[in-house]
């Protein structure tokens, strides 16, 4: 889900599972929930992450929105790798770095991972008053996540039958991003053009 549940949260963006795993163990009790962000959207899909309750959902949409989606957001952002811009000064007092990812002035987490600072921020901006509605980059209100090997490897025989009855003809791999500049969409339109019986797997951030 992409709604952002009333009372103090924490959102994580970047690509570093075991920092978010580090985080969900320390907020373990504390009264906060925790949000990914950005490429940190495929922790959904692994049982020992979703096993956490704290673990609510998915904040905001791509990397490239971050300085507008976090302008007014009551809540820290724990960036973990990859994608930091230029921090504005409306959320500059509520962004954290760990591991190879840091911008100057802003409070970095050192090897010991101990995420303190960031939930005492989360509880001191108290989150939102009343559940917050957030909506997709195509308006939509929930993510769906999971598709991994694992997954197709479970559902192979079914996806071998549509293929040897004729119900899937294409199957296309997309291994490449659009740009964060408007136009620059040829992934996107390259999916939406692809033909009914197609299967598209996808390598890159979507």
């Amino acid at each position: 889900p992409l709604a952002v549940e009333k009372g103090p949260f924490i959102v994580v963006s970047g690509h570093d599972l075991h920092d978010l795993y580090l985080l969900l163990e320390q907020t373990r009790g504390r009264g906060v929930n925790v949000y990914t962000h950005g490429e940190m959207l495929p922790a959904h899909a692994y049982p020992k992450l979703k096993a956490y309750p704290q673990l609510k959902g998915n904040f905001g949409t791509a990397w490239q929105n971050q300085q507008k989606e976090f302008a007014n957001l009551p809540a820290p952002v724990l960036f973990t790798t990859n994608c930091l811009m230029p921090v504005k000064d409306s959320y500059r007092d509520r962004v954290f770095t760990t591991g190879v990812v840091a911008y100057p002035g802003m409070v970095h987490i050192g090897g010991e991972k101990d995420f303190t600072p960031v939930i005492q921020k989360a509880l001191a901006l108290g989150g939102y008053p009343e559940k917050h509605a957030e909506t997709g980059i195509n308006g939509g209100t929930q993510v769906t996540t999971g598709f991994g090997h694992g997954f197709v490897l479970s559902v192979a025989d079914k996806v071998v039958g549509a293929i040897k009855s004729g119900a899937v003809r294409h199957i296309f791999l997309v291994g490449g991003c659009d740009g964060a500049k408007p136009g620059r969409n040829y992934y996107t339109e390259f999916v939406e053009k692809t033909p009914k019986d197609s299967i598209v797997l996808t390598l890159a951030c979507g």
